[in-house]
């Protein structure tokens, strides 16, 4: 019994259509059989699809037979009996299946980088589509299988691919009461502007929305805007602006119209195909494909001309369209007979248009019509904005490192990696597209509006590519050996006129030579008899060993031509150069493209997306991992990580995320696990800082509800509290914020994941905190040292002026590099600013704290805060700067007098009770500090404030640590890292110590372990640096620890740039005591100078620590040699200016050059005398009946 195929097959084809896939046959033909091949291998192999195209589609890479130019009307017939034997052979769907043809267009010569493989295969970095990239044919095929879904069975639809066609996922066109013998074109609305230059159908019903199939009155080619203007049908309104239907290039044969095309293959046509061309060529013994393929068939002028439109039907009859047709000048070079055929075929059908309002057309015709689309298009990513319509992604599978990009360039599937360049970090300009580059180790400079393509390699010298330039390197066919080691190297401007003779670089040729020197017969052959850039040999070929070195010299000479003109052909390296150019082998582009490896590329460029991208951040997670454990000053740059989210327009974290977070997840874990707090700290600082620069990429930034885990402050908490179980803690805090923030890129809420990166980062100052000091000692008193009840302890200090080195101090910096700081005691007003008092006394209970700011003048009270510390859970925030009496608090924990809080800790043990155990008596502390410098001042006033409050309350206790001044520095290190400010050791030993100093850290040295040497000044020149040093206060205050995390950030991140700045702050530290030694206070002033400067780079641009009124004094100020060096003191961002004089030069000089300037007022500065105090820290006793003493602040030793 003979099966019934017919119904099987049906039933196959309505299930296939009811998924979307309307064509059961796909042909793409190429312009010949080489690139039929390479893209028979490339992107249409199976695997390299995209999802969209079915698998049970037969999928068919063709070309011209015998690589004749048929012309693409013979391009179709050949191709419509290559699909119908496929499907014959695979037992398919008969004659019934649709047929899809598309034509990938000619050479591409208007648009040399897409010549080889054509721009059919144009690489487009969709927005939509984040697994590959897609280009004009992937898009046509997805556009047309959803707008025809409901294509009849045995409908062949042709269409070019040299277009983008973006019809708007509108809705599926409906075939219904539309009868099988209609030929349908499709239509786009187009500018009068855009129109005349392509097909326009005249079309009678105007719709306003959606897609619509319209009678046709007629179709005209390239008409005249009057033209269009003159047939009613022709011009409509759309937007405000006049338009026309004009042609996508693709036309719907509906079944009973396919069954005509194929018919002609049966007739005269025949040879058209393979078959009827090999059997033509079996039966004329001699014959060439060329011969018997003498004329191009056209679909347009020879096919589609035949079908007449309802207009002309109504208009003529048959006999006069037939003379019509047959005199169509287009016709001219064919036989009368073969006309007649084609017409007696054709002209019983009838061509009808599906107009769809809401579509658009681009035509990718000349290089720059390729760039101004492909940047146009990625111009905005806001999803929101494009939904509905294709867009672009400025980034698609690109791998970048040490490359600044601007925001209106596109990279895709190129590895560009400068991190490890000696010539510094690479740069792509505004408008430029760099694809498939692979490029390790070098340095490139892109200007504006170029193409790079293909480059790979590396260059120990700087690639240079001015603006408007196009670059390609190609490989070339070679049978010498089995790997492709030659390439070439394609050179344009953007401009120029491939088949013309008139730029070459975008220079005019006559001129070109003329100053050059080169000559006709160098760049053409005797043989060309037309000398175009189309065949002109500028193109030298190059020998690249795998990944190896790409020599730069040969396009020094252009480069540099271009930027500079004709006067740069005079330097000997310019004219090295051409000779170099000149020596190699050159093609024109006609040769290149008859040789060039279109197979060996397409697998290159996808070699790029699936392994070499994949291994360079394997590569590049390996290497983080092994700079962190080795303790390397090493650049740690996660540029690739981010810029490949910032790629993902669902914004779903990659694989690649995963693996970096998982790394650093081990590094910080294993690293706490064996004590190694250091490189768990930076670590973590990374992948806070990580989260910081990702949150400023997500696009759009929204509120989507992200989950926040709450309890991660309470494991902060406890390691924060120098726990004994670090390692759980940062287990838990890891767990608790890497889930979020994966949710939080996902969704992208920039709220939430700034949030994980703040815990991540204080979790990382927690672990830096470990490395300063281990723990906090418990309570170890010498009752026989105790001061009687009623005695104030009075500990006094100056201030502290930074000559050099600071942020060389701070921990991590100061324990990872080592830090030197080379700074000064002194006095403001000729008074010790800064003190702490502290007693025992019966007349209160529990602790009381009070800080307060004082007149500097008259000892006088600003303002003043207090607390009473009834329980231990007064204490609670502690660590928080901006509490109530924090740091108050905090020397209660690190002398042990308060236990330090934690998880198990007793919240409810009372503060008498705590008191009670060290005299065995019922007493009450009572702990104050004062100040009588402004808030923020960046003159040491909190760090020194702490060393007065430790040693009055340590001594009022008998504490004895606190008697040693080296151990009281490093007690006030470790009050610092439990406020969570996390400064350095520079401030505390400024004021503790005296005089001159110089301060050092060892590196590599946990606990930090502080050097200080103090240094005699001459009496001489202790008098001039007391008249030349002047302190102004800016009349801005400001918050060190802010800066401080955009600090220790960019330190953990290691950049060159800062490592060579701490380097330049340690030797700069050195440099002043020098200067000071050698009484040479101009030398002393550029060091200061030189030291703002470097504090402005350690805090980074938009950090705030310059003023705009304080660079204007300083400005002012040395334009009128009034300073010869001025820096704000400590972090910067406010506070007290310190100023070096010119010699001669006093306050008052410095006021009339501020008076006199209009645009600064004056009187916002205030100006206070200052002098260097050689007594450091000091304390002494006095009765507890005298509340404040003002003389408390006096110098005890005379400073001569």
């Amino acid at each position: 019994m003979t099966k019934d195929y017919s119904s099987e097959k049906r039933r196959r084809i309505e299930d296939q259509n009811k998924k979307g896939a309307p064509f059961h046959t796909i042909v793409v033909t190429s312009p010949d059989a080489t690139a039929a091949e390479a893209a028979r291998l490339g992107p249409l192999k199976r695997e390299n699809l995209p999802a969209f195209i079915d698998r049970n589609t037969n999928l068919i890479s063709s070309s011209d037979p015998l690589d004749t130019r048929m012309g693409s009307g013979g391009g179709t017939l050949a191709a419509i009996q290559e699909a119908d034997n496929v499907a014959k052979i695979r037992e398919d769907y008969g004659g019934i299946g649709s047929i899809l043809i598309i034509h990938a267009g000619g050479q591409s010569s208007r648009c040399p980088t897409q010549m080889t493989l054509g721009k059919a295969w144009t690489d487009l970095p969709l927005a939509e589509q984040t697994t590959q990239l897609s280009n004009p044919t992937y898009i046509l095929i997805e556009s047309l299988s959803m707008l025809l879904q409901n294509l009849p069975c045995g409908s062949i639809v042709v269409a070019a691919s040299d277009v983008i066609l973006d019809l708007k996922n509108g809705t599926p066109i409906s075939f219904q009461n539309i009868s099988g013998d209609i030929v349908l074109g499709l239509a786009v609305p187009a500018p009068l502007a855009t129109a005349k230059n392509h097909g326009v159908f005249q079309v009678n019903l105007i719709h306003n929305r959606g897609e619509h199939i319209s009678d046709v009155e007629s179709f005209f080619q390239k008409p005249s805007i009057h033209l269009m203007n003159s047939h009613q049908g022709c011009v409509f309104t759309h937007n405000g602006q006049q338009m026309a239907w004009i042609d996508t290039g693709v036309v719907i044969f509906l079944p009973v119209a396919a069954d005509a095309l194929r018919n002609l293959i049966s007739h005269e046509l025949s040879h058209y195909t393979r078959s009827g061309l090999e059997s033509r060529l079996a039966q004329e013994k001699g014959a060439t494909p060329g011969a018997i393929i003498n004329l191009k068939l056209e679909l347009y002028s020879h096919l589609l001309l035949a079908i007449p439109t309802k207009g002309s039907k109504e208009r003529e009859c048959k006999d006069t369209r037939l003379k019509k047709y047959l005199s169509n000048e287009s016709n001219a070079d064919f036989c009368s007979k073969t006309l007649e055929m084609i017409f007696d075929n054709l002209s019983g059908l009838e061509l009808k248009v599906c107009t769809i309002l809401d579509g658009s057309f681009t035509h990718l015709g000349t290089t720059k019509e390729l760039i101004d689309f492909l940047i146009s298009r990625a111009k905005t990513q806001n999803r929101e904005e494009s939904k509905g319509a294709f867009s672009l992604s400025c980034r698609r599978f690109a791998f970048l490192n040490g490359v600044q990009v601007d925001d209106r360039s596109i990279i895709m599937n190129s590895i560009i990696d400068s991190s490890s360049s000696s010539k510094g970090p690479s740069f792509i300009g505004s408008g430029s597209v760099v694809e498939h580059c692979n490029l390790e180790n070098t340095t490139i400079r892109i200007g504006s509006s170029c193409i790079v393509s293909g480059l790979r390699g590396y260059s120990v010298d700087v690639i240079e590519i001015p603006s408007y330039i196009v670059f390609q390197v190609l490989p070339l066919s070679s049978n010498e050996c089995e790997h492709t080691t030659q390439y070439v190297c394609m050179y344009l401007h953007v401009t120029d006129h491939i088949k013309k003779h008139s730029l070459c670089f975008g220079v005019p040729f006559e001129i070109l030579l003329d100053e050059t020197g080169l000559a006709y017969d160098e760049l053409w052959s005797n043989e060309d008899s037309h000398k175009l850039l189309w065949n002109a040999r500028i193109h030298p070929v190059i020998l690249v060993q795998n990944q190896g070195l790409i020599d730069w010299t040969p396009f020094i000479w252009i480069n540099r031509y271009l930027q500079e003109g004709k006067e740069s052909l005079e330097d000997s390296s310019v004219q090295a150069s051409l000779l170099a150019w000149r020596q190699l082998k050159r093609l024109s582009l006609s040769e290149i493209q008859d040789i060039a490896d279109a197979s060996y590329e397409f697998q290159y460029r996808s070699m790029i997306r699936v392994k070499y991208i994949p291994d360079k951040v394997l590569c590049s997670i390996s290497s983080i991992r092994e700079v962190l454990f080795h303790r390397d000053h090493a650049e740690v740059k996660l540029d690739f990580l981010i810029d490949l989210l910032s790629d993902m327009q669902s914004q779903v974290p990659s694989e690649y995320f995963r693996d970096t977070i998982k790394m650093f997840q081990e590094v910080i874990l294993f690293s706490v696990k064996n004590g190694a707090y250091d490189i768990g700290s930076r670590a973590l600082m990374l992948l806070g800082a990580v989260c910081n620069d990702i949150s400023k990429t997500l696009r759009p930034p929204c509120s989507a509800e992200v989950a926040f885990n709450e309890e991660i402050f309470s494991y902060l908490d406890s390691l924060k509290s120098l726990s004994d179980s670090p390692l759980e803690d940062c287990n838990l805090i890891l767990k608790c914020t890497l889930d979020t923030i994966e949710s939080a890129i996902s969704l992208s809420n920039t709220a939430i994941l700034s949030k994980c990166s703040s815990c991540l980062e204080e979790a990382a100052f927690s672990l830096t905190a470990r490395c300063v000091v281990t723990s906090c000692p418990q309570a170890q008193y010498d009752q026989r040292k105790f001061i009687p009840l009623g005695t104030w302890v009075i500990s006094s200090a100056p201030a502290r002026v930074d000559l050099s080195g600071g942020w060389s101090d701070t921990p991590p910096i100061s324990y990872e590099f080592g830090g030197a700081v080379a700074c000064l005691a002194v006095t403001l007003c000729d008074r010790k600013p800064l003190s702490a008092r502290c007693r025992l006394t019966s007349d209160i209970t529990g602790i009381k704290l009070t800080v307060e700011n004082r007149d500097i003048e008259n000892g006088e009270i600003r303002e003043s805060d207090s607390v009473h510390i009834k329980t231990a859970e007064d204490l609670s925030d502690f660590r928080d700067p901006l509490a109530k009496c924090a740091l108050l608090k905090c020397a209660l924990v690190v002398l042990g007098i308060i236990p330090m809080p934690s998880r198990k800790s007793n919240t409810n043990e009372t503060a008498d009770g705590i008191l009670c155990t060290l005299r065995n008596l019922k007493v009450g502390l009572e702990l104050v500090s004062t100040s009588l410098l402004p808030h923020g001042s960046g003159l040491g006033t909190s760090s020194i404030l702490a060393g007065c409050v430790l040693s009055s309350l340590g001594r009022c206790v008998g504490t004895e640590s606190v008697l040693d001044k080296h151990e009281l520095v490093g007690k006030v290190l470790n009050l610092e890292q439990l406020l969570s400010t996390g400064g350095g050791w520079q401030d505390q030993v400024g004021g503790i110590f005296g005089g001159l100093k110089l301060c050092t850290a060892d590196s590599n040295i946990i606990p930090v372990r502080v050097h200080v040497e103090q240094y005699e000044i001459p009496h001489e020149t202790l008098a001039e640096f007391n008249e030349r040093l002047v302190l102004a206060y800016s009349g801005q205050p400001r918050l060190a620890k802010n800066i401080l995390q955009n600090v220790v950030r960019r330190w953990a991140k290691r950049t060159p740039e800062i490592v060579k700045n701490v380097n330049d702050l340690v030797n700069g530290a050195r440099l002043c005591i020098t200067s000071i030694q050698r009484n040479n206070f101009e030398d002393l002033g550029s060091l200061l100078t030189a030291y703002w400067a470097q504090k402005k780079i350690m805090a980074g641009e938009d950090s705030g620590v310059d003023p705009i009124t304080v660079k204007r004094i300083f400005d002012l100020l040395s334009l009128e040699g009034v300073a010869v060096g001025s820096t704000l003191t400590g972090a910067g961002g406010g506070g007290f200016m310190t100023m070096i004089l010119r010699e001669g030069m006093t306050v008052q000089h410095a006021n009339r050059v501020l008076e006199n300037c209009e645009d600064f007022d004056h009187k916002s500065l205030k100006w206070y005398t200052c002098k260097i105090c050689n007594e450091g820290l000091e304390s002494f006793m006095a009765h507890d009946s005298i509340t404040f003493n003002i003389d408390w602040h006096d110098v005890k030793v005379t400073d001569t």
